[in-house]
C-alpha cells in the first residue's frame, strides 16, 4: 500500500515540476539506489548526462540531496 502512494506522490512530483520523461526515467533509477553509471548504461548515455539530468531535477525539485528529495517525496 505504501508503494502505491509513492508511486503516486512521484508521478503528482513529476507533473507539478515539469519533469521530462528523461528526468523521470533518471529519477526513478536514482531512487532505487542505481548509480550514475549504471543509470547511463541502461539508457545508453554517458555518466556525465546522468549527473546533469540529476542536477536539473534536483534544481527543479528544489531539493539538494537524495535524502531531502526522499522526504519530499514522502510528504507530496
Amino acid at each position: 500500500m505504501e508503494n502505491v502512494n509513492i508511486e503516486t506522490n512521484f508521478e503528482r512530483l513529476a507533473e507539478k515540476h515539469r519533469l521530462t520523461q528523461r528526468e523521470k526515467e533518471i529519477l526513478a533509477y536514482w531512487m532505487r539506489d542505481y548509480d550514475y553509471k549504471h543509470i547511463g548504461i541502461l539508457l545508453g548515455i554517458s555518466r556525465h548526462t546522468v549527473k546533469v539530468h540529476i542536477s536539473r531535477i534536483n534544481l527543479k525539485l528544489q531539493v539538494n540531496s537524495k535524502a531531502s528529495l526522499i522526504l519530499k517525496l514522502i510528504g507530496a
